[in-house]
């Protein structure tokens, strides 16, 4: 079998003796987590990776050091089982390079039977004594040898981590949690398990430790929230022990389990506006989608993050990274600069072959939230989409068809075909159906005495020509969209939107996110004027004539001309007159 490992293995192999392999392929597979990749979910499967820096002696003693992720290796090497069997292993199946002795780091084919290393391994862990350390080892050697397909192999590694769970530390559990994560075949049941480990060893973890585990934790969807409870205390009383990096990894396991805890998340944002300048891209970019997912506007750690970001956007590692941080500005509704949509459209352009369907559609709605107008990239995104769409009808899911539709429309210049557009519309109409249901009572009740308050601010009085204007709010654009409030007032097209929690920042409550903000860009290329009105707003205000002026000032916001409608409520009226 051809195996392509990075050059770190290449190298290390090739220079092996058959005096010193068994420790050289030890400390190769031990030491294995050095070379990292990690996979982490986004809210429509973008992934993301951290790579560490490695610099790799192997001149006589092998040395195998990560700028940071040194602390999560054991310093010193003990021949187990596992390692002595793994190193027979190598030796027997001839793997060998032509990489030279010095060859820069860059993925290089090695040649030899991969199957027998994993077989070796597997022998290994049938052992009724296996330690987590030596599952720890063999996950991560699985990772780095690129078994990640083996399922088999796999399945034994979590069932021999759950029946090795006390006997882990905390080096040996960040290992496992990382590689678990990495391979893509990450078992909810034995990370879930495993949370009890992790909670007993925190106070032994390390910074990069304890955000790997949170890290990896978030990937997998566990929501302890007695755990994650601890992780917030010990982050936030010792935040500036983090790096910048380490705590862009914490803050994202956080958003990811869906565990919005304030308190972590305050201590990391202020603390992330102070370090942003140390962060590479990709944690800029990890940061800012976790902020994302918590819903949080903070505009100083924002301001700094996208600097960071922006600095750095032609040193991305992975279009993935740009893809990622477009969808995430975009969903905050943040508002960039010309320079930093322009940057990130030149690197998605640049990169869209790239990109999955879903990556693509997320950036190119992202840009449309952004304001971005260069119609090129957005049509290399979208056409990503259709191309989906056309090989397989079924191949994409609602969400991602809505928001190529909601992405076409917000980028002037693109166009999506006809019978694409039409389905994709249905789509976006059907996620927009389905979010109205999730309002709930109160979100109902809300919306009615807005409708009601409308009436009253645009003429109605008596309680008959206030609930004949309601029954008329209700209508549906050429395009499918429903406008649930739509009137007309001296000549111009209104659409009062009421803007649910859900919808909002959780640290600006009157601050509308993306999808908020892009349907009104729909309304707007419909001929609509928005005027937004925030539920977090409303709770506050009193009475009927109170709530209508309301309605008016958001109006008037929007651009809508109301002196008229002004005059007329402040008029004193009599319903019994």
């Amino acid at each position: 079998a051809t195996v392509t490992f990075s050059c770190l293995a290449a190298v290390c192999l090739s220079r092996m003796s058959a005096g010193n392999m068994r420790q050289q392929a030890l400390r190769l597979l031990r030491s294995a987590g050095a070379a990292r990749e990690v996979m982490a979910g986004a809210p429509s499967g973008l992934a993301k990776s951290s790579t560490l820096a490695i610099e790799a002696s192997l001149c006589g003693k092998s040395t195998i050091r990560s700028r940071t992720f040194a602390s999560m290796c054991r310093s010193s090497v003990q021949l187990s089982s596992f390692s002595i069997a793994t190193s027979k292993a190598v030796q027997q199946a001839g793997f060998s390079s032509s990489a030279a002795p010095h060859s820069p780091m860059a993925e290089v084919a090695v040649d030899g039977d991969m199957g027998k290393v994993i077989s070796e391994i597997d022998t290994v862990l049938s052992s009724e004594s296996v330690t987590g350390k030596e599952v720890s080892d063999a996950a991560v050697a699985l990772v780095y040898l690129q078994a990640k397909g083996d399922r088999s192999i796999w399945g034994k590694v979590f069932l021999k981590a759950l029946g090795a769970k006390n006997s882990f530390d905390a080096a040996s559990l960040t290992a496992f949690m990382w590689a678990a994560t990495t391979a893509g075949v990450g078992h909810f049941k034995t990370i879930a398990e495993l949370s009890g480990t992790a909670a007993s060893l925190l106070g032994s973890m390390t910074p990069t430790q304890l955000s790997v585990v949170t890290e990896a934790l978030g990937k997998a969807g566990v929501q302890d929230a007695e755990l994650f409870g601890k992780i917030a205390t010990t982050v936030s009383s010792s935040v500036a022990k983090f790096s910048g990096a380490e705590l862009a990894r914490t803050l994202w396991g956080f958003a990811a389990a869906g565990a919005p805890d304030g308190l972590v998340a305050k201590a990391a944002c202020k603390a992330l506006t102070e370090k942003a300048g140390e962060l590479s891209g990709r944690d800029a970019a990890q940061a800012v989608w976790a902020l994302a997912k918590l819903r949080r506007t903070d505009k100083a750690t924002l301001d700094a993050l996208v600097r960071a970001a922006k600095g750095r956007m032609n040193g991305l590692e992975s279009v993935v990274d740009a893809a990622a941080l477009a969808w995430s500005l975009g969903y905050l509704n943040y508002k960039a600069d010309a320079g930093t949509v322009s940057a990130l459209a030149g690197a998605l352009k640049a990169g869209a072959a790239s990109l999955t369907p879903a990556h693509a559609i997320d950036a190119a709605w992202g840009l449309g939230v952004l304001g971005c107008s260069d119609a090129a990239a957005g049509q290399a995104l979208l056409d990503r989409g259709c191309a989906a769409l056309a090989a397989d009808p079924a191949g994409l899911d609602a969400y991602s068809a809505g928001s190529l539709y909601n992405a076409a429309a917000m980028i002037p210049g693109t166009k999506l075909p006809d019978q694409v557009a039409g389905y994709a519309a249905k789509m976006y109409a059907l996620g927009a159906a389905a979010a109205g249901i999730k309002t709930g009572s109160a979100g109902a009740a809300f919306e009615a005495d807005l409708a009601a308050a409308t009436a009253r601010a645009f003429g109605a009085r008596y309680r008959p020509e206030v609930a004949a204007a309601v029954r008329g709010f209700a209508t549906t654009t050429p395009e499918g969209l429903a406008v649930g409030i739509a009137l007309d007032a001296s000549g111009t097209k209104v659409a009062v939107e009421p803007l649910h929690a859900s919808a909002a920042s959780a640290t600006h409550p009157g601050v509308a996110l993306g999808p908020a903000a892009a349907r009104a860009k729909l309304l707007e290329a419909a001929g609509y004027k928005v005027a937004m009105v925030s539920a977090a707003e409303w709770s506050g205000l009193g009475d009927d004539k109170t709530k209508a002026a309301a309605v008016l000032k958001a109006a008037k916001a929007a651009g809508i001309n109301v002196g008229v409608y002004e005059k007329k409520l402040a008029e004193p009226f009599n319903a019994y007159a």
